[in-house]
């Protein structure tokens, strides 16, 4: 019943929030509920709208296929691991970068720009990123990658697949910017096309970028590559 009565609102705003449940329900049908319950019920709620974890891995390829077919040039790439059912794959790891983003590299700054986030699902995937600048200053996606943790092979498999859909040759002299993780670190000595000298790695140090940007305005970033 609660969760019936949650729906038009979880329809309006998928990041509802749990806090608000327990009120809502209050004020409406003059009950309190568990906090348990008030989760439950939200639970319940946002897979009758947006279906579950499941399904939703279930429907990434045809997600993936819509974005081909309505951005053309789009480039996806599944890597698929084996299961006991011949005719049946699991999900290690899908990339995809859109044809403007890949073509737009070559008007942009030479530097690559790759980090990790965690997206809080059922299963705890990371979406693996890519991004550069371009001359007026504004962020431009390159690529994206869905994996199943941040480790040297899922590093070592997203770079690979930058090398080789963002075209690099090797008079092409880029900086790639990274935090410390171990797997970054690892996966470049495993991808020729990030390795020295034609590529030049940096740590990217916020607080000290941050000061720095503040009192050097006019020093550009090709310059720090």
């Amino acid at each position: 019943m609660i969760a019936t009565h949650l729906l038009g609102m979880v329809r309006q705003d998928p990041a509802y929030d749990i806090k608000y449940v327990q009120q809502n329900v209050k004020d409406r049908f003059g009950f309190d509920i568990s906090y348990h319950k008030a989760w439950h019920a939200l639970k319940a709620a946002r897979e009758e709208v947006y279906g579950t974890s499941e399904s939703s891995v279930r429907k990434l390829p045809k997600y993936m296929a819509a974005l081909q077919k309505w951005n053309l040039g789009t480039v996806v790439e599944w890597l698929h691991l084996d299961t006991d059912r011949p005719r049946r794959k699991m999900l290690n790891y899908v990339f995809w970068a859109f044809r403007p983003c890949i073509e737009g590299f070559r008007y942009c700054r030479n530097l690559i720009s790759i980090d990790g986030t965690h997206l809080y699902t059922k299963y705890k995937h990371k979406l693996l990123i890519a991004v550069t600048l371009d001359a007026n200053q504004q962020v431009l996606p390159l690529a994206f990658a869905l994996v199943d943790e941040e480790s040297l092979e899922s590093w070592r498999w997203f770079m690979g697949m930058l090398a080789k859909h963002l075209m690099l040759s090797d008079d092409d002299r880029i900086c790639l910017i990274s935090d410390r993780h171990r797997g970054i670190i690892s996966a470049i000595n495993f991808v020729p096309a990030f390795q020295f000298p034609r590529r030049v790695h940096r740590f990217c140090l916020r607080h000290i970028c941050s000061n720095f940007n503040k009192k050097s305005n006019n020093i550009q970033l090709k310059d720090l590559c």
